[in-house]
């Protein structure tokens, strides 16, 4: 750190995720807030909104002088920006140059390369990838006999995209930060085992939604570290617009230029991996595309973001036991924000290595609940456990035989 009080920038900082780490990093008290974005009047009502510890900065994304010239004297750079997938790795090439630590809310796959002069990097600080990891650790405490425990977790979102969400969701899906319908187990990646379902109920989602599953990096490293003796993630759909425009690009329709990827539809072969071409035009359609599937699914209903997870172990008595979370808020932006707010919290104290990780291996998993709580009162967590698991009621998901999902 650069002594004195530490300096987070913000970039993208009056954006709706910016705006709401914002919010959290300046509750604190602790830092010195730096806003910055191509847009500097709006960078400087966000300042001014937060009080004598902002200040505002331009910074353009797509320069690479520009970031520089923004990191520059800050501690630690948040990376908010987006679309995320598009400006690639200028923002953390930026930070290194300026001698910062640096933390993203994307940058969901690949391998993480290491920032220099012994630095600090969290990637992955959002909502999925980010809050996604964290549950497993949530729900292990140790106490389960090793090699025995069996996770199962869960996303379900509704809700209008943006256009800018819609064009690095299109483009995470280019990423292959995952295996459709692979599931973990004993020690590696068994490729096929699961299948997708349709009008299944999941703890938390008011109806019944699609599940496709999907192995995501972030759990594969969480089961390896956990030593879990299985791991599944479930993918999840309210509503039929979004999946069925994914699906058709999925198949090459409605792609400009493409081939398509080929594959089946229905729910066994859905969103995940769905291909990308490089052509602005035709990804800026395909966006505009998701954002007209994802109003129409949200029409007339409250937008919630919704993940859950369930561990299942044998007890002392050979019983099968439960342990249960399920989180729910209105905003995916807000809660995206306060996971990475905490990101950029924990590296400016000091708590994270040096050396690049993901944050769901090095967050405080407590901690990113009691934020979630605290900045955002509307957003409900339920944490349940140790007691026996029992049958499978009416109203239960079971998304594969001998795993239930029950409403908390």
């Amino acid at each position: 750190m650069n002594g004195g009080t530490p300096l987070i920038g913000i970039l993208g900082g009056y954006g709706a995720v910016g705006a709401a780490a914002a919010r959290v990093l300046a509750a604190e008290g602790e830092f010195r807030l730096r806003i910055g974005g191509r847009d500097h009047a709006a960078a400087a009502r966000q300042a001014a909104a937060l009080g004598g510890s902002a200040e505002a900065r331009e910074a353009d994304a797509r320069s690479d002088a520009s970031l520089e010239r923004f990191a520059r004297g800050c501690d630690v750079l948040l990376h908010c920006a987006g679309p995320a997938y598009e400006l690639a790795d200028r923002p953390r090439r930026a930070a290194a140059a300026a001698g910062a630590d640096y933390v993203d809310v994307m940058d969901g796959c690949g391998p993480a390369p290491a920032p220099p002069d012994e630095r600090t990097a969290v990637l992955s600080a959002g909502l999925s990838p980010g809050l996604s990891g964290v549950l497993p650790r949530l729900l292990v405490d140790g106490r389960e006999p090793p090699g025995t425990a069996r996770f199962t977790g869960y996303y379900v979102s509704l809700g209008a995209f943006t256009l800018t969400g819609a064009t690095d969701y299109l483009l995470s899906l280019d990423r292959s930060y995952g295996t459709p319908r692979a599931q973990w187990r004993d020690g590696r990646v068994v490729h096929g085992a699961l299948r997708g379902a349709e009008e299944r109920l999941v703890a938390g989602a008011p109806h019944p939604v699609t599940t496709y599953p999907y192995l995501t990096q972030e759990l594969v490293g969480q089961a390896r570290t956990l030593g879990l003796a299985e791991a599944r993630w479930y993918n999840a759909f309210d509503g039929r617009h979004l999946l069925d425009a994914l699906n058709r690009y999925r198949a090459g329709e409605e792609r400009p230029g493409s081939a398509g990827a080929g594959g089946g539809g229905g729910a066994g072969s859905t969103a995940p991996g769905a291909a990308t071409d490089g052509a602005d035009g035709g990804l800026r359609e395909r966006a505009a595309g998701v954002v007209r599937a994802s109003t129409l699914d949200a029409l007339g209903r409250s937008p919630y973001h919704l993940l859950g997870g369930e561990l299942e172990f044998p007890g002392p008595d050979g019983a099968p036991v439960r342990r249960r979370v399920v989180i729910r808020g209105e905003d995916g932006s807000a809660m995206t924000g306060v996971v990475g707010a905490v990101a950029a919290r924990e590296v400016a104290r000091g708590r994270v290595p040096r050396g690049a990780h993901r944050a769901a291996r090095v967050l405080p998993a407590r901690g990113v609940l009691d934020a979630l709580r605290r900045h955002l009162p509307g957003t409900l967590v339920t944490l349940s456990g140790d007691g026996h698991a029992g049958a499978a009621e009416p109203g239960d998901l079971v998304m594969e035989e001998g795993c239930a999902l029950s409403r908390p």
